[in-house]
Formats: C-alpha cells, structure tokens, sequence
C-alpha cells in the first residue's frame, strides 16, 4: 500500500510541547493539477497556535489556506489531553519536473519546529498519473456526489447530494474546494457543519455515512452541465496496522458530476413565455380603487407555485394611454418544502395617471412549462379598474354642456387705470419674496417633471435612482440579522446589498447569474473589470462564508467594511 508523504520531523526544544508533521496527497500529479499540503501539530496546549510559515516557492502557487481543529485526544495517567489541530494549504505547480515543497516552520513559546521538505513529481498536462492510496483510502473514507436525476429541461429542479463514507471515525471535516454551480441557479445550499453518522453498506462492507451537503439547482442553459467536483479535508483515526488509533489528516474528492439539459420545445411556447417551469399561479392586486393629484398606485403581480421561482422573467404588464407605468422593483421569498423549491416572485409596478376619469388595467396574463407534461400553460389574473380625479392638466371638459353659458357670468373686469396699484418698489421686501419663490418653484417644477419622464422612459435611469435607497434597505436588514445571530442571513444580505447596487448602477437584471455570468454581465455595460472582479469575488466569498468562515477570510463585520470600499468604487 502507498501512503502519501507522512514526515514527522519535531525539534524537541524544552519540553517538546508540539510534534509537528507535514503531508502532501500526492507526489506525482499533472500540471494544472493541485497538491494539497497539511500541517499538524499536536501538543497539550495549541490554543492560540500560530499558522506555520512557508517560505516564498518559485515553483508553487499557493492558492488558499484553511485552519481546522482536527479533534482531542482523551486525558490518560501518563499525561494531559492532546489536540491536534491542521494547516491545510493547496499548491499549484507552475512548472513540470522535479519539485520540491519546502519545509513549514513554526514558532511558538520561543521554540522552533519545522517539517521537512516533500519531492513532487510534475508532468505534462493530461499525462496519466500512478494512483496512490491516501490515508482516506486506506481507512474506507470516500466522498459520493449523486443527483437525482441524469436528464432535465431548462429550468427543472435537480437535487445534488454529497455523502461521506467512512469505516473509522472522522473528524473536524472542513470543506476545502467548493464547485461553484456554474450554468446553475442555485435555489438552497444546505451545508452540515455537524456532522450525523448513520450505519450502511458501502462497496460491500459495513460502514457509516453522513451527508455534508445538499444543493438545489436548476439549469439555465441546454447542453451537457458539469457540477464540479467537492473537496474535503479532516482527520481520520487509522485502523489496524502500526499505525492504528492514530489521528492522521486526510482529503478527499468526489467525482464530477454531468446533466444533460435539454432546450425547451418551440413548438407550442406563447408569447408570453418568461420562463418559469413548474407549477404556478398568477394573482394582482391594486393598491386602491381611486387616486387624487395625480398620485401614483402601486400594482403588484405575484407569480408562486414550486419551481425555478428565481429564474422567471417580468410579466407584460399592459395599461391604458393615459396611465404611465414605471419599471418593476422585483422581490422574492423562496424556500424548500419536502425537497421541492417553491416561493414567491413579486413585481411591483407604479402606476401614475395623466388623465381624470375610469381607466382600466387589462387583465395580465403569463405562460409557464410543466416538464411533467412536457406542455405549456397558461395564467391569468382580473382586470383591475380605479378612478383618477384632479389630475394636472385633466378633468372633464366644459367646452359643451348647460354651464357653458355661465361661464364669464362672475368674471371681474380689469381695472383700466393703474393710479392705486403700488408699484412694487414700494414694497420692495415682499415683491422680491415672492419672485425669488417664484423662480424657485418654477425650476423645481421643470426638474420634477424632467425627473419623471426619465423614470417612465430610461429603465437605467430609473434603476440608478433607486439604487442608493435599496442598498441601505439591504445593509440595515444585514445588521438586524447579525444583531440576531444569523450571521448565514448576515452575509446572503451583504452580498444581495452589493450585487443588487453593481446590477443597478449597470442597467443589469442580475437575478440567477453564477459568478462568470456576473463578470462578464458588468463588464458588458461599461464597468470595469477590476470592478466587476470585486463584485463577483465578494459576493462568492459570501456564499463561501456561510459554511466555511475561515475560508472566505474576513468576519462580517470586516465583510461590511468591504461593502463600503466596493460601493465607493462603483
């Protein structure tokens, strides 16, 4: 059997309080490939331990590092309890050839420990590489990624689960690569920190299984989608052998996983298709039945139902000649019930009327796929009617009618001489007053109004104006949730907050989008890509945050800090 690098190399200064010990996964591997480098120290006490150095390598990349406390060792007559806790480092070879990672140190209580080197064999990329027996390997510790279905429609739920097997016992597993769901929406991603052990058969022996993660996706494209593989790093008790009851790092991946998504039928697909597939219902309502003033109503259009609620396009929402509709501020709320994605999309329109009298809003219709059907269908709402009155520049006509005649009955005439009019030098105080306000309010008017037609008529504009006001709604919303210890609601706030504002600011509907998507979406509208990276990194290292802080590298509040600094870029 060929067990990675294992390299127990502690200076023994003092007391000896740490053993520390160095592990690669493998020693040959292709170029483009990664090695996975751990660290570990044991010792009675390791709290407050500092990361181990690596000296700079001309020939490795170091991509990411992952702190993790590997587990405890029980107290025994000889001695305290022992902890071991792991440095997890990926590298990536730069070169082809004889390599060499270099020996980690660590200082602590003013003693030194250093691992040795580790010689890596780098060949060409796509050259095959021996296979080598991992700890995890040895010890029956496998990482299975399933879906439950192979074949889907555009837009159809697929369920992705990731099951850890393991003869031994297993502990402090950190997720160490992530595949990022890319051609995916991305519903729920459920990940287990604790992990819940339950007896099964696996390749034909007895062993334990515990899910550490489950994801509900659904496809936006046709074609063969690949769901990246996962990584898992921890710490496995070996059994049997010289080496049994030892805890020893250990890593795992599981395979790629692909779906075939197949386009939805043209034939059949109405007009006003926006891309919901499921089950749904339609419904509006109308904030009032009368306006005055020209003031505006609010028209909100709901699609719920179980699907890809996320994923759907705005309704065609029609309205009469003398009614101004502006653009929609969509909201959502989804959430998982027996496995099934379902919530609510909302659109809510403003409405303001440009003329008195009875309008009518036809009623809104929306077209949806049932992939169990493999057929389309249709919803409707009821038309919606209100009553406008007082509008500027509106009312009934008098040009015609029994009052016709009346009118000029009660007109003052205009005095013909000017001998008793003061002239307005006599009063000079309110005559300028009241000019001043005069040329105020006619400015503000001609702004207002200009104001108001770019709303109804540039979607950007009206996106821009909106934007400052929904990103400190999002902020506030990410502090009462921190303030209420959901730090996982914290960072989806935060980083719906930063990408609502960049989709805003950019004229981009950025619902549904996978971090590639995102980029490539802002750089399209003129941002540049340093920017856009900015946006796209934060708000992964959100999602990454959720389930491994220590991953993404900052704290939420050190996420809010960051926030700032995107949005003064932007």
């Amino acid at each position: 059997m060929a067990l990675p690098v294992l390299l127990f190399l502690p200076l023994f200064l003092g007391a000896a309080e740490l053993e520390l010990s160095a592990e690669a996964d493998r020693t040959t591997v292709a170029l483009g490939d990664r090695v996975l480098l751990t660290v570990t120290a044991t010792g009675t006490k390791v709290d407050g331990l500092p990361r181990p150095s690596l000296p700079w390598m001309a020939d490795f990349k170091l991509v990411s590092t992952i702190w993790s406390r590997f587990g405890n060792e029980p107290e025994t007559d000889s001695g305290p309890a022992r902890q071991t806790v792991g440095f997890i480092y990926t590298l990536e070879p730069s070169r082809t050839g004889d390599l060499t990672i270099p020996a980690a140190t660590l200082v602590y209580n003013k003693a030194t420990y250093k691992t040795g080197p580790i010689a890596v064999k780098v060949v060409p990329a796509g050259e095959s590489v021996p296979p080598v027996q991992s700890w995890a390997e040895a010890n029956g510790v496998e990482l299975v990624g399933t879906i439950d279905r192979s074949s889907v429609f555009v837009g159809e739920q697929v369920q992705v689960t990731y099951r850890l097997f393991s003869r031994t016992r297993v502990g402090g597993a950190v997720m160490k690569d992530v595949p990022p769901f890319e051609g995916f929406w991305a519903a729920e991603v459920n990940d287990t920190n604790d992990l819940t052990w339950e007896p099964t058969m696996h390749g034909g022996e007895p062993c334990s299984v515990a899910v550490v993660r489950r994801a509900t996706l659904f496809p936006l494209q046709p074609g063969g989608l690949v769901v990246g593989r996962m990584t898992l790093a921890g710490v496995v008790a070996v059994a049997g052998g010289l080496f049994s009851g030892m805890q020893t790092p250990f890593t795992v991946s599981s395979a790629p996983l692909i779906i075939t998504v197949r386009p939805l039928p043209d034939s059949g697909r109405p007009a006003d298709f926006a891309g919901g597939v499921g089950k749904f219902d339609l419904s509006a309502d109308l904030s009032g039945n009368q306006t005055r003033n020209g003031e505006p109503l609010n028209l909100e259009v709901r699609v719920s139902g179980t699907g890809n609620i996320g994923t759907i396009g705005e309704p065609q929402v029609h309205v009469a000649s003398g009614v101004q509709l502006l653009a929609p501020e969509p909201d959502q709320q989804v959430s998982t019930v027996s496995g099934r994605v379902q919530g609510v999309r909302t659109y809510s329109y403003s409405m303001i009327p440009r003329a008195d009298g009875l309008n009518i809003v036809p009623a809104t219709s929306m077209s949806f796929f049932d992939p169990t059907g493999d057929t389309y269908y249709t919803r409707k709402t009821g038309n919606e009617t209100f009553v406008a009155t007082g509008v500027l520049g509106g009312g009934v006509s008098l040009e015609h009618g029994p009052q016709a005649e009346l009118r000029g009955a009660d007109i003052l005439r205009i005095k013909s001489y000017y001998s008793r009019v003061a002239p307005a030098a006599a009063n000079p105080y309110w005559s300028r007053l009241l000019y001043s306000l005069g040329v105020l309010v006619l400015f503000t008017g001609v702004f207002v109004g200009r104001h108001r037609r770019r709303l109804e008529s540039d979607r950007g504009y009206a996106l821009r104006s909106r934007a400052g006001r929904l990103l400190r709604k999002r902020l506030r919303e990410s502090a009462r949730l921190l303030a209420a210890g959901d730090e996982d609601g914290c960072y989806a706030a935060l980083s719906l907050a930063v990408v609502g504002y960049a989709g805003d600011r950019f004229n981009v509907d950025v619902a549904g989008l996978t971090g590639p998507e995102l980029f490539s979406a802002l750089c399209g509208r003129g941002a540049e890509p340093a920017v856009a990276e900015r946006v796209r990194d934060f708000s992964s290292r959100c999602d990454l945050a959720r389930f491994s802080p220590e991953a993404a590298g900052f704290s939420p509040e050190a996420a809010l800090d960051r926030v700032y600094d995107i949005v003064r870029s932007l």
